[in-house]
């Protein structure tokens, strides 16, 4: 038996599971998927599944070795992940993934360069590494090229790439241990290899990242941003990069929070979702396609129970990449935003500034989002979405 996950959008590198590599501008039923799968979740092009009993199942995008085979090969359809046991939640980023395991530490894999798997800075590590430093860790979280850990006592934790301030090292970066200047494609970046405590923030409930932005939810609803800003990302009102994390103004009672590449979701206990950042296909689904450099209310949505953007990323010129969704108390899943290949799975590929009903899908109890700023990697694929449903449910 397979798990019942519905997936369309780009399809590039096999992420959609379907066997091949033809991309769906409508909901199509994923193969192979194990039944019982817990979760999906999505990055730049790949996509990890956990099962009950703590394994692990991959496929898509796998050039980093970010799907833990020990190999490079691209898999369009779900394989076993050999290297792990005792997963108990995941995170997908740009070419990176990180697995939480049910004792507090994590394993992780992927591209290497930048420090983001935590264990040295090698291009490909294509079989998860003990990432060392951090134990009773509850939740991880995922960027372009950084990661985030969040502790126990609700202290969180970062490592990899940092030229736009997305660890939270602030001013005195350099004093940090493990901190190097990497070189790649010609250009210098600042990164950290080891993970370290994010200071001076108060406790945290729950971590998320964007290309190069950082995101805590405090226990009180606020939420603290920091990193790259190029587009308003932050939500703090300008374009400046922050290395210290800053209170987003005007967010109170949030309860999920959602990174894309150069734009942020943020979702409200009262069900409504908040937007900030790049807008030119309408990804903040405000009904307009102009940056928003502070929150603005997402137009329709009034009782959404999760919210996802298009994950991982690069800090490619923006432009023409960005998708939103949002799956609703009544399992329906809104999108909106970028739909060059689909991720808003309407039929077309048109793009769109407000939210509507993804059509012909059965009800979703989660929901993902992935994909990457065309033409800026090697094969590196668009947007895409995955929504995983209940055992007897079908998609049409």
């Amino acid at each position: 038996m397979t798990a019942n996950v519905s997936a369309w959008g780009d399809n590039t590198n096999g992420q959609l599971g379907f066997g091949d590599n033809t991309s769906k501008l409508s909901p199509g039923k994923t193969g192979g998927v194990p039944a019982g799968v817990t979760v999906i979740e999505a990055g730049s092009g790949h996509v990890i599944g956990l099962l009950p009993d703590g394994s692990a199942v991959g496929w898509g995008r796998n050039i980093f070795g970010q799907l833990g085979l020990g190999n490079t090969d691209n898999q369009p359809q779900p394989v076993p992940v050999p290297g792990v046991s005792g997963v108990a939640s995941v995170a997908c980023g740009g070419g990176h993934t990180l697995f939480l395991l049910a004792d507090g530490t994590i394993m992780a894999c992927g591209a290497g360069f930048f420090g983001a798997v935590g264990a040295g800075s090698a291009p490909v590590i294509p079989v998860p590494l003990a990432v060392p430093g951090v134990t009773g860790i509850r939740q991880v979280a995922a960027g372009g090229a950084h990661s985030l850990a969040l502790d126990e006592d609700g202290s969180v934790w970062t490592w990899g790439r940092d030229d736009y301030g997305q660890l939270g090292d602030g001013p005195d970066a350099g004093d940090k241990p493990g901190r190097i200047v990497k070189e790649h494609t010609g250009n210098t970046y600042p990164c950290r290899l080891i993970p370290a405590r994010v200071e001076g923030i108060p406790h945290v409930t729950a971590v998320a990242a964007g290309g190069g932005q950082s995101l805590a939810l405090l226990t009180d609803g606020t939420v603290l941003a920091w990193g790259f800003n190029d587009c308003g990302q932050l939500g703090d009102g300008t374009s400046t990069h922050r290395s210290v994390p800053s209170k987003v103004p005007g967010l109170t009672e949030i309860v999920a929070l959602a990174g894309g590449y150069h734009h942020t979701l943020a979702l409200r206990a009262d069900g409504t979702v908040w937007a900030f950042g790049l807008n030119d296909c309408g990804q903040l689904g405000d009904g307009s396609t102009e940056r928003k450099h502070s929150p603005v209310q997402v137009t329709g949505i009034d009782s959404a129970r999760a919210i996802a953007a298009c994950g991982g990323g690069s800090d490619a010129e923006p432009g023409e990449a960005g998708h939103s969704v949002a799956l609703l108390a009544d399992g329906s899943v809104w999108t909106w935003g970028c739909n060059n290949y689909g991720a808003l799975g309407d039929g077309t590929t048109t793009s769109r500034s407000t939210p509507a009903q993804v059509p012909g899908l059965a009800p979703a109890k989660h929901i993902t989002a992935g994909g990457e700023v065309p033409h800026f990697r090697e094969n590196p694929g668009g947007g895409y979405t995955l929504a995983l449903h209940d055992g007897g449910a079908e998609s049409a």
